[in-house]
């Protein structure tokens, strides 16, 4: 009787520590690309007067592939007086190693939609 319960609680508590655990990854996956809009860490490399601001990446749909490896889409943001709001689709792989995330992967979508990853189906032979 007492196993029945363990395991239904178990059944019950499973979603709820993965969803916990899928919060603190996107927590430092969203602390791993604020990174890459620190001016420090990645200083701009354009003239100093300039009509539009420094680019920012803004973290959009996070989705996990796997245990150690995210998918994330978001956009890459750049304002200006003449421009207004310029904004292109940018598309971020991460692997975690060691604990840490990291990015394996980063492209932009300037000009082409971004890539959509369809689930492998395997056909009988």
């Amino acid at each position: 009787m007492v196993v029945m319960k363990l395991v239904a609680f178990l059944l019950v508590a499973a979603p709820w520590l993965l969803a916990a655990d899928q919060a603190k990854d996107r927590a430092a996956i969203d602390k791993v690309i604020a990174s890459l809009n620190d001016p420090k860490t990645h200083p701009d490399t354009r003239e100093v007067w300039s009509e539009t601001s420094r680019p920012v990446i803004v973290a959009g749909s996070v989705e996990f592939l796997s245990k150690r490896v995210a998918r994330v889409e978001g956009s890459r943001v750049q304002f200006g007086s003449l421009i207004g709001r310029h904004s292109v689709p940018v598309v971020i792989l991460l692997e975690r190693q060691r604990g840490e995330w990291k990015i394996i992967s980063l492209s932009d979508g300037a000009g082409t939609p971004p890539v959509t990853l369809q689930p492998v189906r395997l056909l009988p032979e």
